[in-house]
């Protein structure tokens, strides 16, 4: 008797973790692929304040548990080749980890100029950014992209240092020109795009103190309202 339980446990369990590892599989992948404002640089913990980890909570709380959230931010991140760092580093991990929703948000980093000049190489742009969406199409035919336009400098921030309120000045028309790129790339790639620019125009409550471009908790929280209104109005989200 106690051997035949045994053997009925052990099937038991085996049950479980098979229906387990299929729930699991079954999640919706949302993957957030980006620079520092995607990793959520300048709050105190970005596993739980960065907008990836805002977007998941507030799906869990609308009712959407069959999604999961992952953050693939790379603090200094372009999407052109030539940027060290870039994101063409997350492939190996999209191969792995097989999202079926990519939302993308990259620009900021490409209108610093000397000494990384990567705005010298934004000719480049389109191709890496086109490019980049073809490598993770062939992991995942079917995924789904959102392709975000970069945030606005804010440059009436408080505590801005003139030094950098001057580097802002030069680098936000630089900003306003990606937004028209990128819209252009979604278009031409059957994408999503999600406008992130002007959103954020003059929000200075928003921005990180002494900063005027990493959002604060506030503005991370607005960030991931703003991906999470897109997906549900678009139907996107399962």
């Amino acid at each position: 008797m106690g051997k035949a339980f045994r053997y009925l446990f052990l099937i038991v369990v085996c049950i479980f973790n098979v229906h387990a590892t299929i729930a699991q599989s079954s999640k919706v992948r949302i993957a957030c692929i980006g620079n520092s404002i995607t990793f959520g640089a300048r709050v105190q913990d970005p596993s739980a304040e960065s907008y990836p980890a805002v977007l998941h909570a507030l799906l869990q709380g609308g009712g959407y548990t069959g999604h999961e959230v992952k953050n693939f931010g790379i603090g200094g991140a372009t999407v052109i080749r030539f940027g060290t760092p870039n994101i063409w580093k997350t492939v190996d991990s999209m191969k792995l980890y097989r999202p079926d929703v990519v939302v993308i948000e990259v620009g900021t980093n490409e209108t610093v100029g000397s000494p990384r000049y990567n705005w010298e190489h934004i000719g480049d742009f389109e191709k890496d950014y086109t490019a980049y969406i073809k490598a993770i199409k062939e992991i995942n035919p079917k995924c789904i992209f959102i392709l975000c336009s970069p945030l606005d400098m804010v440059i009436t921030t408080a505590g801005l240092l003139p030094e950098r309120k001057n580097d802002l000045s030069l680098r936000r028309p630089r900003i306003w020109e990606l937004r028209k790129r990128t819209r252009k790339i979604a278009k031409a790639e059957d994408a999503y795009f999600l406008d992130l620019t002007k959103p954020f125009e003059g929000r200075s409550n928003l921005m990180t103190v002494s900063d005027g471009v990493h959002p604060n908790k506030d503005g991370y929280s607005y960030m991931a309202k703003l991906v999470f209104d897109f997906m549900v109005k678009k139907r996107i989200l399962q």
